[in-house]
């Protein structure tokens, strides 16, 4: 029975289309301020008056951090730089790149692997897992991350095909 709501949820898979960077509150906590500076060289940044967090990840590429947990799995609020103002160079490449791993979206029942990150946007595959047998081989079954319904995993990855 728990098989054919996996196959289900896969054959139904609909793409989400989510903003290049979502808006969010953490309420401040943890935000590097830097009242004189601004958004140059890699690392995080976020204007004073804005909560969107963009990762500058090499000299000309820029993407937009899509959500709370998203954040958290890169290193967390502690490493954003809050500036007067953005000056972040090169491309914006949309939204960033999950971190390798196996993830659940929160609505649905569907697990997907991700592998081969590099920096950035520089590719990987995304894959959906076909059965839990399949998850249990390929070692994912206490590692699932459950984020957000409308987080985008295939950013920087390409089309989601069968693992």
């Amino acid at each position: 029975m728990r098989e054919k709501s996996i196959f289900a949820a896969i054959a139904a898979l609909v793409v989400f289309s989510v903003p290049a960077a979502a808006q969010y509150d953490n309420g401040g906590y943890g935000d590097r301020g830097n009242d004189n500076g601004y958004g140059r060289g890699e690392g995080f940044y976020r204007e004073q008056r804005d909560r969107t967090v963009y990762y500058q990840y090499d000299r000309n590429r820029y993407c937009g951090v899509q959500n709370e947990e998203q954040m958290k799995m890169l290193g967390g609020f502690k490493q954003v730089n809050v500036v007067n103002r953005l000056r972040l160079q090169g491309r914006n490449t949309g939204a960033c790149q999950w971190p390798n791993g196996f993830y659940r979206r929160d609505n649905g029942p569907a697990v997907y692997m991700l592998e081969g990150y590099g920096s950035g946007q520089d590719g990987g595959r995304i894959c959906a897992i076909g059965s839990p047998q399949q998850l249990r081989q390929l070692g994912g079954n206490k590692n699932v991350k459950v984020i957000p319904g409308n987080s985008n995993l295939e950013a920087g990855r390409g089309r989601i095909r069968p693992c």
